[in-house]
C-alpha cells in the first residue's frame, strides 16, 4: 500500500470555499483540492495551534497536553515523550519505505521526533522538483512532505488579505511541482492537513485575545483522497488532527486508542490550548482553554467564559461548569485555575482596607498622592544620590 501525505502549514480552513460554504469564490488551492477529488472534513481542529503543538499531535495521535510538547515553543525533536509511538513507527514496523521532503532548517529546529530526524529519510536541499523527480516508489511506501511555503509567504508579504493572495499562489505552485512528479491514482490513500491556521493583523488588533482560540486557528483542514477518487464529498463530523494516528492504524490493521477519520463515530468535544503572549521565552504558559462542539466553542480564561455559537456567530459571557470539569480533566487548566484561586485570594484579601493591628482604620490615599510622593523621592535620589535628607 502506498501513502502519500502532505502537511502544509498554517492554512486556515474558514477562508477556503471547500471547507466554508459562505465562502463564494474558490481560491487556488480550493481550484486544485477539487481537481484532486477526496474528503474534505470541515470539522476538524487542532489542540495546540502552532506547528510544535499540532505536528506533535499528528505524530502521536496524543494531545500536547500529554506528549510532552505542551508549549508553542517546545518543539518534537526535543520535548517529544520518547516512550510514544509515533505515526512513523507505525508504517517501520510494518517495513514501508519512508521518504520524507522537508526544510532543512525546519529539521534543524526540532520539527521531527529526534529518532526519525536522524534516520536517513530526508531531503539534503530544498530542491523539491528534483527530489520527487529521483522518487522511486515501491510497493509499500509512506511518502511524507512537509510544505511550509503558504507560512513563509505570509512573513514575506504581511498578515494581510494581500499576503494571503500571494500565499495562495505560491502554495499552489509548490503543490503544481507535487502533482506535476507525482501520479496521484499511484497512492492508494493520499491525506492533506494544516497543524493550524492563523489571524490577519487586524483581527488581531480589533479582536478580544480570547479569540485566539476561535475557528480562525484552530480549524484545520483535513482532506483524505482515495485512489480513483473523482468527486468531493463533505463530512461533517466533529475530528482532530489526533485523528490521523488511529487512521494510520486502521489501513495497517493495527488496533489503537483514538477514532480514525474512516469511523462513523464523531467526537463529542475536542479540547483546545493556546498562549496569549507568544514571544519567545521559557516557561510559557498557557492563557487559554476551549470545548469545541458542533454547535460551539467555549473559550476559558483564567477569570471569564465566553460562548461563542458556532453557526449564528453570537456571543455569550458566561461560565459554563460542564465545560470547566471537562477542561480540569483533559488540559492543564486545573493547574493554572488552581494556582490562579490562590494567588488571587491571597490578593484580594490583603488589598481590603480595614485596620491596623492597633485598632486604627487604614488610609486610602488617592493614586496621584502617592505618585507626587515617589517624584519627590526621584528627585531627592538624583540631586543627592540617596534618600537620606
Amino acid at each position: 500500500m502506498r501513502i502519500l501525505t502532505i502537511f502544509v502549514d498554517m492554512i486556515r480552513a474558514n477562508r477556503l470555499s471547500t471547507f466554508n460554504e459562505n465562502v463564494k469564490i474558490d481560491t487556488p488551492l480550493d481550484k486544485a483540492f477539487k481537481e484532486l477529488g477526496g474528503t474534505i472534513y470541515n470539522n476538524c481542529f487542532t489542540p495546540g495551534p502552532d506547528t510544535p503543538r499540532g505536528m506533535s499531535t499528528y505524530y502521536t495521535g496524543k494531545n500536547p497536553y500529554i506528549n510532552g510538547c505542551n508549549t508553542r515553543l517546545k518543539w518534537p525533536h526535543y520535548f517529544l515523550k520518547k516512550e510514544l509511538t509515533t505515526v512513523f513507527d507505525l508504517f517501520i514496523d510494518k517495513n514501508y519505505k519512508i521518504d520524507c521532503f522537508s526544510s532543512p532548517r525546519e529539521r534543524e529546529t526540532g520539527l521531527f521526533p529526534k529518532h526519525i530526524s536522524d534516520m536517513n529519510i530526508h531531503n539534503n536541499d530544498y530542491n523539491l522538483n528534483a527530489y520527487l523527480k529521483s522518487l522511486k516508489l515501491e510497493k509499500d511506501h509512506f511518502v511524507f512532505l512537509s510544505i511550509p511555503d503558504y507560512h513563509w509567504a505570509f512573513d514575506d508579504f504581511g498578515y494581510s488579505t494581500n499576503g494571503e493572495s500571494k500565499s495562495y499562489d505560491i502554495t499552489k505552485n509548490v503543490w503544481d511541482i507535487v502533482f506535476n512528479n507525482l501520479n496521484k491514482d499511484d497512492f492508494d490513500h493520499i491525506f492533506i492537513f494544516s497543524d493550524h491556521g492563523f489571524k490577519f493583523n487586524s483581527e488581531r488588533k480589533l479582536e478580544p485575545k480570547s479569540y485566539m482560540l476561535n475557528e480562525d486557528r484552530t480549524n484545520s483542514i483535513m482532506i483524505h483522497r482515495k485512489k480513483n477518487q473523482t468527486d468531493i464529498v463533505t463530512n461533517n463530523k466533529l475530528c482532530s488532527l489526533a485523528d490521523l494516528y488511529p487512521t494510520y492504524n486502521e489501513l495497517l490493521n493495527k488496533k489503537s486508542d483514538g477514532i480514525s477519520l474512516f469511523s462513523e463515530q464523531s467526537h463529542k468535544y475536542i479540547i483546545l490550548e493556546d498562549h496569549i503572549n507568544f514571544e519567545p521565552m521559557v516557561n510559557q504558559n498557557i492563557e487559554l482553554w476551549a470545548v469545541v462542539t458542533l454547535s460551539s466553542i467555549y473559550i476559558r480564561t483564567l477569570d471569564t467564559g465566553i460562548l461563542l455559537d458556532r453557526s449564528s456567530h453570537q456571543i455569550e459571557t458566561i461560565i459554563n461548569n460542564e465545560y470547566d470539569k471537562l477542561l480540569k480533566e483533559n488540559s492543564s487548566y486545573k493547574v493554572y485555575s488552581d494556582e490562579y484561586e490562590k494567588i488571587f485570594r491571597y490578593r484580594d484579601n490583603i488589598l481590603v482596607k480595614e485596620v491596623y493591628m492597633n485598632g486604627q482604620k487604614r488610609k486610602n490615599t488617592k493614586k496621584y498622592l502617592k505618585y507626587i510622593d515617589a517624584l519627590k523621592d526621584l528627585i531627592l535620589y538624583k540631586i543627592n544620590g540617596t534618600l537620606n535628607d
